[in-house]
């Protein structure tokens, strides 16, 4: 049975969490407050976490907990004060208390979910349905899946909506964009972007010029202006939809923001001012500098400093006041080198900054954690043993990943 609202309310004053990733500074912070989803709040930081340096999967040194939680090569956790939320195909939310591991409750959201019946659609080529993460406010947590549906539930586990956007074909490699809150709509991108009332889930408004990428689009304010930083190098308003500016387009990684400035590692690394957004046009190249390799781990910007790794490899800090490439360096894990050295892997896992720590993973289960700076300083080599390709997330002292099948805790001992 549904619990009444005054109950609801009640119980939501003693689940709402404060877990929030650091503001980066200048005019142009990521939301954060209660918002926490891939990447936390989508910056990759996690400045008052506590994280663990150093363990060992087959040793079983400081692995606190690994629960299966079902099968999900690519997606990520999102981490809800004591709770942490994953997806596993074909299509369930699953609930696990942060603590001890323990699933708490799990939900479908298949066709057969839906309010009105819907004949179900195929994926294009057998794709993934569950590589986006959920998104929480706090309050309530937000799925979405490669089909096209998204549901709504509260952190008890009772569905308050669910709704399905049929809108074209996903990407050739499945559809991977996490959802993004902002200003009570939900953005989604299903082709393309969409705004959903947090509440009911209704469309509020669509762009269809606005076109899905592998990245996850950032929600951010400037000069009391709440906008949009997608992927696709658009920066939309989010009050009406509108495309206020395009600045470049990356096939992969997300972008980040800072110090005013929208940043983004394709084939080449570029920064767009954003300090004019109130404007009717906005955007002004800041620099553009060339990069080799490919590059599908979203990048980290801490200290006025941008860093990132290509699938290939090859680890590179650059400033970013002018784009200049400060230290570029060759890693010791498996990458797609081709290195006879090395196992063949990939480096999917965007770069997490927790505590005074950055943190860099393959998908076969290394993680290298790196001490930030001007210079490259290697702290410590980890294995282990499963490999994930989703981002971490870290809180207090723990730290926590999602492999293939299992939720993994991380900690010290």
């Amino acid at each position: 049975m549904p619990l009444d609202f005054s109950l609801k309310k009640t119980l939501s004053r003693f689940l709402i969490a404060a877990l929030c990733g650091a503001a980066l500074g200048g005019s142009a912070a990521p939301f954060s407050g209660q918002i926490s989803g891939w990447r936390g709040d989508g910056s990759g930081h996690f400045e008052n976490a506590t994280p663990p340096i150093d363990w060992d999967g087959e040793s079983g040194k400081n692995i606190l907990w690994k629960t299966k939680v079902g099968l999900s090569k690519f997606s990520s956790p999102a981490l809800v004060q004591d709770r942490v939320l994953v997806v596993a195909e074909p299509a369930r939310l699953i609930c696990l208390d942060a603590t001890r591991g323990k699933i708490l409750w799990e939900r479908t959201n298949g066709f057969a979910d839906l309010p009105t019946p819907t004949e179900p659609k195929q994926l294009r080529n057998e794709q993934p349905n569950t590589t986006p993460t959920p998104i929480s406010d706090g309050q309530l947590v937000y799925v979405v899946f490669g089909s096209g549906i998204i549901a709504c539930y509260d952190l008890l586990g009772q569905r308050q909506w669910i709704q399905y956007l049929e809108a074209g074909p996903g990407l050739d490699f499945g559809r991977s964009s996490s959802p993004a809150l902002s200003g009570g709509k939900l953005l989604v991108s299903i082709h393309h972007l969409f705004a959903l009332d947090v509440k009911t889930g209704r469309v509020l408004w669509k762009n269809e010029k606005v076109l899905e990428r592998y990245g996850t689009p950032l929600a951010t304010k400037i000069a009391g202006v709440e906008i949009l930083v997608t992927p696709s190098g658009q920066i939309v308003r989010l009050d009406d939809g509108a495309l206020i500016f395009t600045a470049t387009d990356l096939n992969f990684a997300s972008p980040i923001v800072s110090d005013s400035a929208a940043y983004f590692i394709g084939t080449s690394a570029s920064a767009v001012s954003l300090s004019k957004a109130n404007a009717e046009r906005v955007g002004k190249s800041l620099w553009k500098t060339d990069l080799d390799g490919s590059y599908y781990a979203s990048p980290i910007y801490a200290g006025g400093l941008l860093y990132t790794a290509s699938n290939e490899g090859n680890f590179s800090i650059i400033n970013a006041a002018d784009g200049k490439v400060v230290v570029t360096r060759e890693l010791g894990i498996g990458s797609a080198s081709g290195r006879p050295d090395l196992p063949n892997a990939n480096i999917y896992s965007s770069l997490a900054l927790a505590g005074p720590y950055l943190f860099l993973s393959n998908d076969i289960g290394d993680t290298l954690v790196l001490e930030p700076g001007k210079d490259y300083k290697e702290l410590k080599h980890n294995h282990l043993g499963e490999g994930f390709s989703g981002a971490p997330v870290f809180a207090g002292g723990r730290m926590y990943l999602r492999t293939k099948e299992r939720l993994y805790c991380i900690g010290q001992k």
